[in-house]
């Protein structure tokens, strides 16, 4: 066969190929199948492509055809497959060069199709539900529960072993810090070595979890999560009101071991879901105590929109562990969240309102009447101040223009809308002269008209006092006949594309239905029907078929004990973040966390009861070289103590820390050159507490403003609270040694605890109990040494024993030992 006619069969067989049903070579649709099918279908058709089909392929989408059939240099499918092009398919991962091989063999073979290609229902992970696996069948007496067979299962298989348990003293300190924040006392460490009692360690956890510092604890963490503060941000950065109330829901909410699920619904759909139970609608302070524009009401429209935005963003990445607000401006690049579905989550808030829960005992019809009627009267009390008012203001009006010229007295006489274009003109050149102020008005009143006066604004002042005693939370409700349509914006157009709400497609989710949900006239909301939209939002991420509600918090919490996440990216279990190290342990949490009831303590216990939990931080020379993340977690990891822990354990050993809960935020006085970092006066923006004696609670009751953080807490890595923070940085920097060395508060808590220390008879007693204070221990022979030959030598030269026993307190703050948890 001569070489024209080779060409011509092969070409005739690549052009029969390209449109018979002739099967594809082994593999490629299957490759399709397992790796574009999830986004790229006829449902979700991100970027506008869909690979169901042959027709989807060769259309292409919003990048142009994904296929040119004979050519497969020259087909995106194979060039982003091969991440030739930006971006990289699949996300998060490559094609081995076997599927390469196997896609480029396809289309240059003509991309012959034979079917449909079906989707599967969801291939990622993460968007699988839950299936609870078997734990693994080892032998060992070190596996004290499930959790341990996993773990052991996997050193196993990297040829490690577990690291021995930690002593006592060193797992009691790990206990408080974890579930209290707060540092064990000598004769706390002490009772728990000295109890030789087989279930004494269950017995420490369980009083730990019982303590009302459980919720003041774990609360921080939540309220980083949903970007918690007292102000609202941006330029004025104004008192959000009555924000601390949901703080203490919180509190409460943990110490009462509320099952997540009815603490997930209480958030975002309380007034819904239970709408007389006036403590469970505090929880919808959720959507209050966010970053807040409400003061710019010249900008309405756009502090909507970005109101709307935040709900959206701030609920995926805290329930959903997912980077929904990617989605805001285009299809999701990496997850199968197309842009519409964002809509559709956004449409589910449009119709919400922020409202107040009473707390009184007028019971909420009662305070809305109330507040009715104080609206009313403030417009009559100004209508009435204004009518005194308005005799003077015309008289003096009249007596200014006097003498201007009569063109320019017509001009200033009229309103501006009937002013023409030269009258504007001389409006605004004359204005100042025609303008009277408040205090001219004021000496212009008869004595019988300034008393009148007097009398309507006490009675002013005594109504915003009667009104500001009477207590309520922010809450949020929706209104059901104010539900605005929402629109994909498409192409610079904000109403492009109507959608209803609805629940994102690849967990499952579906349109949520019209409805309204009718509220009894006894509930601590206003009395409006709602939509019943954040219920049906509330009731689909609280299911225990979820994929993702379970797994994303036992994550979190396996997190916080552990430093680090099963998933590392704890908001993002989509494909750009981490790959779970132990999936099959992460499934078997889940489901038991939904088993046990959703109850966050059990799952507490059943962490903190495993031998993972328990061994020494001390890594193996093995573990050392094949794991130095510790991600198999051969060994406990050492970890420094957050920014509240640090201060409020300072406060402790000083014996300086109130222990007084909830309440309105403190503020703690600052030095001069603190303020000068605040946005705002002092006077007005950081208005210190009066009552010295609450300047000691708790960091979870101090004041947290957007614009500012106190700067001790802001050089140990407090997060700012603009965006929801999943996992707090550690950093080691100079700065941090030079606060506790010489701030105000290191120097006055180091001088609380030398008083607390002057009354022992020697320097020898004086050391021991400062050891003993601050370390929860007997210091060793050669730091006791070390540290009477420092009293004696820093009491020479400050000229006080007092002084001297500061300076070693000093010393003690910024040890390592107290500063860190191994």
């Amino acid at each position: 066969m001569s070489s024209a006619s080779l060409r011509l069969l092969l070409a005739s067989i690549l052009l029969a190929g390209a449109s018979s049903s002739s099967a594809a070579p082994p593999g490629a649709l299957e490759i399709l199948r397992q790796n574009c099918l999830q986004c790229h279908n006829e449902h979700l058709a991100l970027s506008g492509l869909n690979l169901a089909s042959r027709e989807g392929a060769l259309k292409g989408g919003s990048r142009g055809p994904a296929l040119v059939p004979g050519q497969a240099e020259k087909s995106r499918l194979y060039l982003a497959a091969a991440h030739a092009v930006t971006p990289g398919m699949p996300p998060g991962r490559k094609l081995s060069e076997a599927e390469l091989q196997a896609l480029k063999t396809w289309i240059d073979a003509g991309a012959p199709w034979e079917e449909a290609v079906k989707a599967p229902a969801a291939l990622w992970w993460s968007f699988r539900k839950p299936v609870r696996p078997m734990p693994p069948a080892v032998q060992s007496s070190w596996v004290r529960n499930p959790i341990d067979a996993f773990i052991l299962a996997k050193l196993g298989e990297n040829n490690l072993r577990p690291a021995p348990e930690a002593d006592r003293a060193t797992l009691i300190r790990r206990l408080y810090f974890d579930l209290h924040g707060l540092p064990p006392t000598y004769e706390e460490v002490q009772a728990f070595i000295q109890d030789q009692s087989p279930d004494a360690y269950e017995k420490l956890i369980d009083r730990l979890l019982a303590s009302p510092r459980y919720g003041e604890k774990w609360a921080r963490y939540w309220l980083d999560l949903v970007r918690y503060s007292d102000t609202a941000g941006f330029e004025l950065d104004s008192y959000i009101a009555d924000a601390w109330r949901y703080r203490d829901w919180v509190i409460q909410s943990l110490n009462e071991d509320k099952p997540y699920d009815r603490f997930l619904k209480e958030q975002l759909a309380a007034d819904e879901f239970y709408p007389e139970d006036t403590t469970a609608n505090i929880g919808t302070g959720y959507f209050c105590v966010g970053p807040n524009r409400d003061l710019f009401p010249d900008q309405a429209d756009i502090n909507r929109v970005e109101t709307l935005t935040d709900y959206v963003d701030t609920t995926g990445s805290v329930f959903l562990g997912l980077t929904i607000g990617c989605a805001r401006c285009h299809d999701h690049k990496y997850d199968p969240i197309p842009q519409r579905d964002y809509y559709r989550l956004q449409a589910i808030f449009a119709p919400g309102v922020k409202t107040r829960v009473a707390l009184s005992r007028l019971g909420s019809l009662a305070w809305d009447v109330t507040e009715n009627v104080r609206e009313i009267k403030l417009r009559e009390i100004g209508e009435q101040i204004g009518a005194i008012q308005d005799r003077c203001r015309r008289k003096l009006f009249e007596e200014k223009i006097a003498a201007l010229p009569a063109e320019v007295q017509e001009a200033l006489r009229l309103d501006d809308a009937q002013r023409n274009e030269k009258q504007r003109e001389l409006a605004t050149q004359y204005g100042d002269k025609a303008r009277v102020s408040e205090e001219e008005i004021r000496s212009c009143l008869s004595p019988d008209e300034r008393e009148r006066l007097g009398a309507i604004e006490r009675k002013l002042v005594a109504m915003f006092a009667t009104y500001r005693s009477k207590p309520f939370a922010c809450g949020f409700t929706d209104v059901g006949d104010y539900a605005p349509k929402t629109y994909v914006p498409l192409k610079g157009n904000p109403k492009g594309m109507e959608v209803k709400p609805g629940l994102l497609y690849v967990l499952g989710g579906s349109d949520i239905p019209e409805q309204s949900f009718e509220r009894p006239v006894t509930g601590p909301i206003p009395l409006f029907p709602t939509t019943g939209r954040r219920k049906a939002l509330a009731e689909w991420l609280a299911s225990p078929e979820h994929p993702l509600t379970a797994r994303v918090m036992v994550n979190r919490i396996w997190q916080y004990h552990f430093g680090r996440g099963i998933v590392a990216t704890p908001s993002d279990f989509g494909a750009r973040g981490a790959r779970p190290t132990h999936p099959e342990l992460l499934d078997w949490l889940a489901t038991e966390f939904v088993a046990r009831g959703w109850s966050i303590k059990q799952m507490h216990k059943l962490i903190l009861t495993s031998s993972t939990y328990r061994q020494s931080a001390q890594p193996s020379p093995e573990a050392q070289a094949k794991d130095p993340d510790n991600t198999l977690l051969s060994h406990f990891r050492r970890r420094r103590l957050m920014a509240e822990e640090i201060r409020d354990g300072i406060l402790m050993v000083s014996g300086s820390l109130n222990l007084k809960m909830g309440g309105r935020p403190v503020v703690p006085p600052l030095t001069e050159e603190e303020q000068r970092n605040l946005i705002g006066k002092p006077e007005d923006a950081w208005v210190v507490t009066a009552d010295e004696r609450e300047h000691n609670r708790r960091s979870i009751y101090l004041f947290q403003r957007r614009t500012f953080r106190v700067p001790l807490m802001e050089v140990f890595d407090q997060p700012e609270s603009m965006l929801s923070c999943p996992r707090r940085e550690h950093s080691t920097a100079p700065p941090q040694s030079l606060t506790l060395m010489n701030s105000t508060f290191a120097m006055q808590q180091a001088r609380m605890l030398a008083r607390r220390l002057v009354g022992e008879k020697t320097d020898t007693e004086a050391v021991r109990a400062a050891w003993r204070l601050v370390l929860a221990r007997d210091p060793k022979a050669a730091e006791e040494a070390d540290a009477r030959e420092f009293l004696a030598a820093q009491s020479v030269s400050l000229g006080s024993r007092e002084a001297a026993l500061a300076e070693l307190a000093r010393a003690l703050f910024n040890l390592n030992e107290f500063l860190y948890v191994e």
